[in-house]
């Protein structure tokens, strides 16, 4: 299933403009609005001093900043969507995609993360965390957060991870039950992630 979504999404962009356009209207008619779900769970969260949020819309422009400012390397597995500004502002809008942020303690973003969530009941996450706030936690504490949100929704939450992308790996390990599904084209594994209990 995951393969032929990333494969369409790939191959037929405009076809997936209009298919995010439907699974918006639809998501919006069976979950309502997901942020609400998702503040309570945000605002318990915390790492290397930062907070965790719903990015609102005055945060595009200095989100389009933070991605355009990250190296080459930092963002080698991490090609969700276009970052320009009218991209980011057009999935703000849609109610299915779920826009996160991770604010530092002088309120610089260190973090960006996001739930693209569909009306058949699932969820895929994606993030990037600043380089120079790595191996803090933080990344960790998304994927915790993340899987909360899904379970509060009853959504499934999925991921695809490169096999190459260890720190992605080792953060969500620690951050959620992984189970690995299927291997995608280019080394790419998808994987179901379940919120850990005590």
């Amino acid at each position: 299933m995951i393969k032929y979504l990333v494969a369409f999404k790939r191959r037929h962009p405009k076809a997936w403009s209009l298919v995010e356009c439907i699974n918006g209207s639809l998501f919006r008619l069976r979950y309502g609005r997901v942020g609400k779900a998702a503040e309570p769970v945000l605002a318990d969260c915390s790492a290397a001093g930062c907070s965790f949020s719903l990015a609102e819309e005055e945060d595009l422009p200095a989100l389009e900043n933070f991605l355009a400012s990250q190296d080459e390397e930092n963002l080698k597995w991490f090609q969700p969507h276009a970052f320009d500004l009218a991209s980011l502002r057009k999935l703000y809008r849609n109610p299915s995609f779920l826009m996160m942020k991770v604010t530092g303690p002088e309120g610089q973003l260190t973090g960006y993360f996001f739930l693209r969530c569909f009306f058949v009941g699932r969820a895929f996450a994606g993030l990037v965390v600043d380089r120079a706030w790595q191996n803090r936690g933080i990344g960790t504490q998304i994927w915790q957060a993340e899987a909360a949100i899904c379970n509060t929704l009853g959504l499934r939450m999925q991921a695809t991870i490169s096999k190459d992308n260890k720190p992605s790996i080792v953060s969500c390990r620690k951050g959620t039950r992984v189970h690995e599904l299927e291997m995608l084209e280019d080394g790419y594994m998808a994987v179901e992630c379940k919120m850990k209990t005590i």
